[in-house]
């Protein structure tokens, strides 16, 4: 069963499968984020993309930005990958939003931007959930976040850059695969949400050595 959620901002709407895999903060967060930072730019049109695109949420909310051409919005799982394309579909976005049912280790291309709510979850972290879907959605199953960070680094163009979102339990994880990986980070906002913190990473390949780091707090 599904219903239907309207991206008021963006004057979309989007079908959300309700086993589990209904619209986070995480996901609003980053798409507000990464809005904040593309107004800033005066740049010429450039590519994106989503790993981990789910039912669209994100790419659907960044389409309305003017200085993306294109979202490749990748997603692993079949099931979920029908309702992405459908929402995109529905919101005549087919040409801003490319739907590609794929695992992201087996993408080719180069991309100037690259972000991703990724699944952060440990597999021995809790009660699984009920649903393969909500499983590989949330946890560190088919991607984790030392896979994630190896694939932004491969698709991303010399100068690209890259925003993910994970809960302040796993920062030290990201951190050290960033370091290691050669990326560099430009900002960091800290969201206080509930029990956990949500921390955006704003980052890219090929810049000085973090040089200087923008950390910003936001309240919810």
């Amino acid at each position: 069963m599904a219903y239907i959620e309207k991206l008021e901002s963006v004057n979309k709407e989007i079908v959300i499968e309700d086993e589990g895999l209904k619209i986070t903060n995480d996901a609003l967060l980053l798409a507000k984020f990464i809005k904040k930072i593309f107004l800033k730019k005066r740049e010429n049109v450039k590519k994106a993309l989503e790993i981990g695109a789910g039912q669209g949420i994100i790419s659907i909310l960044l389409s309305d930005l003017e200085n993306i051409s294109q979202i490749d919005a990748v997603e692993i799982q079949e099931k979920i990958f029908r309702y992405l394309e459908k929402n995109i579909k529905n919101n005549e976005l087919t040409d801003k939003i490319i739907p590609i049912f794929s695992d992201v280790k087996e993408l080719e291309g180069e991309y100037d931007y690259i972000f991703s709510n990724p699944p952060y979850m440990k597999t021995n972290s809790g009660k699984m959930p009920n649903t393969e879907e909500e499983k590989i959605s949330k946890y560190e199953i088919t991607l984790n976040l030392e896979e994630l960070t190896l694939e932004i680094k491969r698709l991303l163009k010399n100068g690209g850059e890259f925003f993910v979102i994970v809960p302040n339990d796993r920062l030290n994880d990201i951190f050290s695969y960033i370091y290691q990986n050669k990326l560099n980070i430009l900002e960091i906002e800290i969201n206080q949400y509930k029990k956990k913190d949500l921390v955006i990473i704003y980052g890219k390949k090929g810049e000085k050595k973090n040089s200087k780091i923008i950390i910003g707090l936001e309240k919810l």
